[in-house]
């Protein structure tokens, strides 16, 4: 497959950053990620630094990543906010951002919560006769979504809402097909619901290899049929069987660890995320963030609250002594000071200097079996 323009331009961007993205990765040693490739932001730094022990992003381009849930847990808003930290990073400035619509519920002000660059960019993986937005409703029409995409050239971010809202044409078929004979008043033969597994794990596998070449990332939110356990994240079944699993870089699993609220009114949660599965650091990790439904990802909130938690920042009564941005006062005062001070890429650095403390921390410093 050719390479347009836009990926050669990619090509060229990516050359010149590897130098930048080498240092901030392998620092003191650390886990190296192969450098040829960038990382997209999921929005928090403690995702980040979970998925590729980088603050400053999290999914590598040409991967696949599977994002599993309750239904209260945020996976769309995380989902969004992925594309919208594209629309921030120059390096995805000529990525097609494609967000499918398979369970037609996404209802979010896209303006409001993610800014005008991504409700202008952000596009459904085709269009009808009539010009109308239409998302996969099965296995196959995500397949061939996917496909054309690569063939396009162009690279692209996908996000698939939700895998288990997929249907496979073959059980369609099945279900048709039982229906006619119930009215005939005869018993069809054989069952329907076992043709997406085997459906999915043909269409992630033929998909894997072009994506790869393409730069792009896949990332698949899955729906869990019940709550996910915060404190023990007890497994949990989604569609697609194995298939999912065995092609994902990432398997992420979301919880609602507990609500917020502001005048008995529930305005946001608490998250727990587990990293089952990592190909980029083979690290299992897991980190709290709280969302708001007006707001999205709170990443100020959260890099506060983990290096209080972490003791990198004192805390005595409500007041948090922040060391390294010079200010003091609760978590709020905090909050307003370093978003009017323009504090943020300091905070980012200071939360992400005391991950890899805690990281190195935990080495075995043994004398090396291989040289």
């Amino acid at each position: 497959m050719k390479k347009s323009g836009g990926l050669l331009l990619m090509a060229r961007t990516i050359n010149n950053n590897i130098k930048n993205v080498a240092k901030q990765v392998s620092s003191k040693k650390r886990t190296k990620i192969d450098t040829k490739y960038e990382l997209v932001s999921s929005s928090s730094t403690l995702m980040n630094l979970a998925c590729s022990d980088t603050a400053t992003g999290a999914f590598r381009t040409g991967r696949l990543v599977n994002i599993i849930g309750d239904s209260s847990s945020g996976k769309t808003l995380v989902c969004l906010g992925v594309l919208a930290e594209a629309c921030l990073n120059p390096i995805f400035k000529k990525y097609r951002l494609v967000f499918d619509d398979v369970e037609n519920a996404q209802s979010f002000d896209l303006g409001y919560l993610f800014g005008s660059e991504l409700a202008n960019r952000a596009e459904p993986p085709r269009l009808d006769k009539n010009g109308m937005p239409q998302p996969s409703e099965t296995v196959e029409d995500f397949h061939h979504n996917v496909l054309n995409l690569i063939d396009d050239g162009r690279p692209f971010i996908y996000i698939a809402d939700s895998f288990d809202a997929m249907d496979a044409d073959q059980d369609r078929e099945k279900v048709e097909e039982q229906r006619e004979a119930k009215e005939r008043g005869v018993k069809a033969k054989g069952s329907y619901g076992m043709a997406k597994p085997k459906k999915a794990s043909e269409l992630f596998r033929n998909i894997c290899s072009p994506l790869h070449k393409s730069e792009a990332i896949v990332i698949v939110i899955s729906q869990v049929r019940a709550d996910i356990d915060p404190r023990t994240f007890t497994t949990k079944n989604r569609s697609g069987g194995k298939a999912l699993k065995f092609y994902a870089t990432h398997e992420i699993w979301m919880a609602m660890a507990g609500k917020i609220k502001s005048k008995d009114r529930v305005i946001g949660n608490r998250v727990r995320i587990k990293i089952s599965k990592n190909k980029l650091t083979g690290r299992e990790r897991e980190v709290e963030f709280t969302i708001y439904y007006d707001y999205g990802v709170d990443d100020i909130r959260s890099c506060i609250e983990f290096l209080v938690k972490e003791k990198v920042w004192k805390k005595k009564g409500n007041t948090v002594d922040a060391t390294g941005l010079n200010i003091k006062g609760t978590v709020a005062t905090l909050i307003k000071k370093i978003e009017t001070g323009n504090l943020e890429k300091k905070l980012v650095q200071i939360t992400e200097k005391a991950w890899h403390g805690i990281e190195d921390s935990l080495k075995l410093n043994r004398k090396k079996r291989y040289k």
